[in-house]
C-alpha cells in the first residue's frame, strides 16, 4: 500500500487543477450567463413527439433546439419514452422523459448532456432496466412528499464502508442502538444486545422494529428475538443503492413503518463481470477484515440474469487491544468475530407481449465469537449462528390502455442458532443451545393506471390487497419453549393528482400535486387498523418546491413481545436504585412475553422546503421539520438505564411490589421458564420487592425535530466536478409510561439518540482519480443513570479515501481500481461513560452510539468486465 513519489506528485497535480479549477469555474459561470448558449438553452418550444425509443426522443428534443446530443448508451438501451406534447425548454423536455430513470439531464455550452446520477428534483425515483422502483409509493411515476435519502453503492465503497449495515449507521437520522455487531456489554435495554452480530436500522431510534426494511420493495423474514430485519445479509456488491423514507409509510406499506423504510434496490440488468477483494484493520489491533465478491451478469433481449457472492470474515476486538478498556478482563470481545458468506440472484424475463416476469432471491449465513469475562471467575461465550433465505417471484401484465397488473409473493425464513457456555474458572458450567426461527409468508396483487377525462390531467391509480404470514418459535435444547403466529388480510389504494403542471405556465405556481393512501389491515381474532396518507407538493416557481405529508402509522405487537418466555431473575436491590435495606438485600424481575397486546398506533407529520434554484446549477438544499406521536407504544415499564434507579424513582411505583411474601416468590419463579439468580448468595430468602416488568402498552412518545441537507457540484475543467455535500438531523424524543409517571428524556441521554448528528463530504473526481473526505459529528449526551446526572463529550472523526480507476477502453488495465481508506484517522476514542452498574467487566462507553474500532485502514482492489 506504499505510495509511489510519482502518484504523489501526481495527486499533487490534480489538487492544482482542482484549485484553479474552482475560480475557472466560478468565472465561467457568470460569463455563461451572457452567452447564446444560455438563451438557447432558455427558450421554450413546442414539442409533440410520439411514443418511441428514448434515445431517438431525446435526440429529436436536441435536433428541434439546435443543441448538439450527448449520452451513455446503456443506461438508454431498451428504453421507451411516454408521448410529449406541450411547450418547454430542451431541459424541461429531455426531464420530463427522463423521469422515473436514474438518468439526469442539462443544457451546457450549446449541448444536451445526459448523465447518469446526479441529484434532480426526482432523486427519490430511480429505476434498473425496464422495472421502476420508487420507495414511498407503489405508483411507479411518484414524488413522493416524503423526504428521500439516497445512498448509491459506489458512494457507500467510496466512503470505505463494506457493508449496508455501515452505510446506515453512517446516516445521520439513523441510531446505533439494538442488534449491531458494536453494541457491547452493559449496554441497558432488552433490545440493545448484541445477540447474533446483525445489523438493523433504527429511523428516529425508533427501534429496528419499527422501521420496515424492503429488499426490491419486497418484505424480508424478521431475525432474532428483536425481529428487525438484518441489512448485513446482503451483499454490497449485489446492491444498486439504498432509498431511506424517514416518514410514517403504513399507509403503503402496512405495519413496521413507524419510524419510517429503508428499501434496498438490487442491480439489474447488469452486463458483465465484477471481481473486488478488501483488506483492512483497526490500527489498534483487532478487527482484520477480509472481504471478497463475484457479481456475474447477463442481459439478452428479452431479460437478464444478476447474481453475487461475497465472503467476508473479520477478527474480534478484545479488551486488552485497547487503553481505555483496561478496566475490563483482557479477553472480552469489544467487537465480535464474524464470518458471513451470501448470496442474492436477480432474474427478469419478458414472457410475452405484454407479460414481465421477476425473481429475487437471496441466502446468508453468519457465525460469531462473543466473549464475555467477569472479575470475579465466570466467562461467557456465544457462537451465535444465523441462516437466512428469502425469494419473491413477481409478474407484471400489461392490460389494457396503461394499466397493469403486479402478483407478487415472498417467502422467507431466518433461524437464528445460539451456543451459550458458562465457564467458573475455565471449567463449563453451563450450555444453552437453541434458536429463534421465523417465517415469512406474503402474496400480494394490485392494479396500476391512470383514470383519464375524470380531471384536467390523469389521475395515477393503484388498488390492491394481500395477505401475510409471520410466525415465531424458540427452541432450547430441540425442546419447543415458545411458538406463535400472526396472519393479517389488507388492502390499499393510492391516487396522485398533478394539478398544475410547468406547461400551464401559470405566475402564481410552477408545479402542484396532491396524493392520498389508505391501508386497511385485518387480523383475525386480534385487531382491525384502517390507516391514510396525505402527501402535497407545492413549487412557487422552478427554484424551490413546498412539501408536506400526513398520515398514521401503526405497529402490530411484534412476536417475541408478545409469546417470548417468562423468565424471572434475582438482583442485589442496590443493583436497581435501593438504598437503606439490610446487606444482602435482593429485588426480583419479571421478565416475559404478554399476549394480550394491542397494536401501536402513531400520527405522523412532515414539512419540507426543497431548493434548489435554476440560477445555481448543481445545487440543491432541503429543511425538513418531523414529528411523531406515538401511542400505546410497547415497553418494559422500566429499561435501559432507568433500571439502574428502579426502586429509588417514584415514577415506577406502580410496577414494583414491595415486601412481597414467601409464597409471592416462588409462585413467580415456579411459573417463568427460567430462573437467573444474580443474588450474589442471597437467593430468595432477602426479596425486599418484586419489579414486574413484562411488556405492555404503557408509552407515549413524542419525537421531532429538524433535518438539513446540502449538495453542491462544481464542473470543473478536464472533466473534474467537486462535490460538497452535507447531512444533519436534530431530535428531540421524550416518553410518558403512565399518568403517574413524569416525563423521560430519550435523545440525548446515555444509550439513546443523540440530539445532534451530523455528516459531511466533499468529494473531487476526473476520468481517474476520485478523492473523497468525509467529517462526521455526535453530539455530547448526558448520563442519566445517577443524581446529578454526567455529560459525556461529543465526538467528531475525519474519514479520508482515494481511489483511482483505469478506464476500461484499456487492453490491460481496463475496469481496474484500486482504492484506500481510512476512518476515523485521528484515532478517536469513544468518550468515557462509567460503566453500567460500577461492573468493571462492563465497557466504559456508550456502545450504542460510539465505536470502539477507532482507525480503520482498508485498501480494495477490483476489476470489471
Amino acid at each position: 500500500m506504499r505510495v509511489t513519489q510519482r502518484a504523489i506528485q501526481a495527486m499533487g497535480d490534480e489538487m492544482r487543477v482542482v484549485r484553479n479549477g474552482f475560480f475557472v469555474g466560478v468565472c465561467a459561470c457568470a460569463l455563461i450567463s451572457a452567452t447564446p448558449a444560455m438563451a438557447q438553452a432558455d427558450q421554450v418550444r413546442n414539442f409533440d413527439l410520439p411514443a418511441q425509443s428514448l434515445t431517438e426522443a431525446l435526440r429529436a428534443v436536441a435536433r428541434q433546439s439546435g443543441l448538439e446530443f450527448s449520452a451513455p448508451a446503456d443506461p438508454l438501451r431498451g428504453k421507451t419514452s411516454k408521448p410529449l406534447k406541450g411547450q418547454f425548454s430542451p431541459a424541461q423536455a429531455a426531464k420530463r422523459l427522463l423521469k422515473g430513470t436514474r438518468l439526469t439531464a442539462e443544457v451546457i455550452d450549446g449541448a444536451l448532456i445526459v448523465r447518469v446520477g446526479g441529484m434532480s428534483a426526482d432523486a427519490n425515483m430511480s429505476g434498473n432496466g425496464d422495472e421502476i422502483i420508487v420507495t414511498g409509493s407503489h405508483i411507479k411515476s411518484a414524488e413522493t412528499a416524503s423526504p428521500t435519502i439516497r445512498l448509491d453503492a459506489d458512494s457507500i465503497k467510496l466512503a470505505g464502508q463494506t457493508d449496508l449495515g455501515e452505510a446506515i449507521r453512517s446516516v445521520s437520522q439513523n441510531f446505533g442502538g439494538g442488534q449491531n455487531p458494536g453494541v457491547g456489554w452493559g449496554a441497558s435495554g432488552v433490545t440493545n444486545q448484541n445477540m447474533d452480530s446483525s445489523s438493523t436500522a433504527n429511523l428516529r431510534g425508533l427501534g429496528g422494529d419499527a422501521t420496515l426494511t424492503l429488499l426490491n420493495g419486497h418484505r424480508l423474514s424478521y431475525g432474532s428475538f428483536v425481529q428487525a430485519v438484518d441489512l448485513g445479509a446482503i451483499p454490497l456488491a449485489a446492491v444498486d443503492r439504498m432509498e431511506i423514507v424517514a416518514d410514517g409509510a403504513s399507509a403503503i406499506y402496512g405495519s413496521d413503518a413507524v419510524g419510517g423504510v429503508v428499501n434496498i434496490i438490487l442491480k439489474q440488468d447488469y452486463d458483465g463481470a465484477s471481481l473486488a477483494a478488501t483488506l483492512g484493520g483497526a490500527t489498534d489491533g483487532g478487527d482484520f477484515l477480509q472481504q471478497y465478491s463475484a457479481a456475474v451478469g447477463k442481459r439478452w433481449t428479452s431479460g437478464s440474469l444478476t447474481a453475487t457472492y461475497e465472503r467476508k470474515t473479520n477478527s474480534a476486538i478484545y479488551a486488552g487491544d485497547r487503553a481505555y478498556s483496561s478496566q475490563m478482563p483482557g479477553e472480552s470481545t469489544l467487537y465480535p468475530q464474524t464470518h458471513q458468506d451470501s448470496v442474492v440472484a436477480s432474474l427478469r424475463q419478458v414472457l410475452g407481449a405484454s407479460v414481465e416476469m421477476h425473481i429475487d432471491g437471496s441466502y446468508s449465513r453468519r457465525t460469531s465469537f462473543i466473549n464475555q469475562l467477569t472479575d470475579y471467575g465466570l466467562k461467557y461465550e456465544q457462537r451465535p449462528d444465523v441462516t437466512s433465505y428469502s425469494i419473491t417471484p413477481s409478474l407484471r401484465v400489461g392490460m389494457v390502455s396503461d394499466w397493469n397488473l403486479n402478483i407478487s409473493a415472498t417467502y422467507g425464513e431466518s433461524n437464528s442458532k445460539y451456543d451459550e457456555r458458562e465457564f467458573d474458572n475455565d471449567e463449563l458450567t453451563y450450555n444453552a443451545v437453541g434458536s429463534y426461527f421465523n417465517r415469512l409468508v406474503t402474496a400480494e396483487g394490485y392494479l396500476s393506471g391512470s383514470l383519464k377525462g375524470l380531471a384536467a390531467r390523469p389521475i395515477e391509480l393503484v388498488l390492491g390487497g394481500g395477505y401475510r404470514y409471520n410466525m415465531y418459535e424458540e427452541e432450547s435444547k430441540n425442546v419447543l419453549l415458545r411458538r406463535g403466529s400472526v396472519k393479517s388480510y389488507y388492502g390499499f389504494g393510492e391516487a396522485a393528482l398533478p394539478l398544475i403542471e410547468p406547461e400551464d405556465h401559470l405566475s402564481w405556481a410552477y408545479k402542484l400535486k396532491v396524493s392520498a393512501a389508505v391501508r386497511y389491515e385485518y387480523y383475525p381474532g386480534t385487531a382491525s387498523v384502517a390507516v391514510p396518507k396525505l402527501g402535497l407538493i407545492y413549487a412557487p416557481s422552478s427554484d424551490f418546491d413546498i412539501k408536506a405529508s400526513w398520515g398514521r402509522s401503526f405497529k402490530v405487537p411484534i412476536l417475541s413481545q408478545q409469546f417470548a418466555p417468562h423468565v424471572t431473575y434475582q438482583y442485589p436491590a442496590t443493583w436497581v436504585g435501593a438504598s437503606g435495606y439490610p446487606t444482602g438485600s435482593t429485588v426480583l424481575i419479571d421478565y416475559g412475553g404478554n399476549v394480550d397486546l394491542k397494536p401501536e398506533r402513531a400520527g405522523n407529520w412532515s414539512a419540507t422546503l426543497d431548493i434548489h434554484p435554476s440560477w445555481l446549477k448543481n445545487f440543491r438544499a432541503s429543511v425538513s421539520y418531523f414529528e411523531v406521536a406515538y401511542k400505546d407504544r410497547i415497553v418494559q415499564p422500566v429499561s435501559g438505564a432507568a433500571l439502574f434507579s428502579a426502586l429509588s424513582n417514584p415514577i415506577y411505583a406502580a410496577f414494583v411490589s414491595y415486601d412481597p411474601t414467601a409464597e409471592q416468590v416462588q409462585q413467580l419463579i415456579a411459573s417463568s421458564s427460567k430462573y437467573y439468580d444474580y443474588s450474589g448468595g442471597s437467593g430468595t430468602s432477602q426479596t425486599i420487592a418484586i419489579l414486574y416488568d413484562r411488556y405492555v402498552n404503557a408509552a407515549r412518545q413524542n419525537i421531532h425535530g429538524v433535518d438539513l441537507s446540502a449538495e453542491y457540484r462544481f464542473d470543473l475543467r478536464d472533466a473534474s466536478s467537486l462535490t460538497i455535500n452535507g447531512n444533519a438531523s436534530l431530535l428531540w424524543s421524550r416518553q410518558v409510561i403512565n399518568a403517574d409517571m413524569g416525563e423521560l428524556q430519550l435523545a440525548g441521554t446515555i444509550f439513546n439518540p443523540p440530539r445532534l448528528r451530523a455528516r459531511g463530504s466533499i468529494i473531487w473526481s476526473d476520468r481517474k482519480w476520485t478523492l473523497g473526505t468525509y467529517l462526521n459529528h455526535i453530539a455530547g449526551l448526558e448520563d442519566n443513570r445517577s443524581s446529578p446526572s454526567v455529560k459525556i463529550h461529543p465526538m467528531t472523526t475525519l474519514d479520508l479515501s482515494a481511489r483511482l480507476t483505469f478506464p476500461k477502453e484499456r487492453t490491460v488495465l481496463g475496469g481496474l481500481a484500486l482504492q484506500i481508506s481510512a476512518q476515523n484517522v485521528f484515532n478517536q476514542r469513544p468518550p468515557y461513560a462509567a460503566p453500567s452498574g460500577a461492573y468493571s467487566y462492563y465497557v466504559n462507553y456508550d456502545s450504542t452510539n460510539f465505536s470502539p474500532i477507532g482507525r480503520f485502514i482498508s485498501f480494495t482492489i477490483s476489476k470489471d468486465w
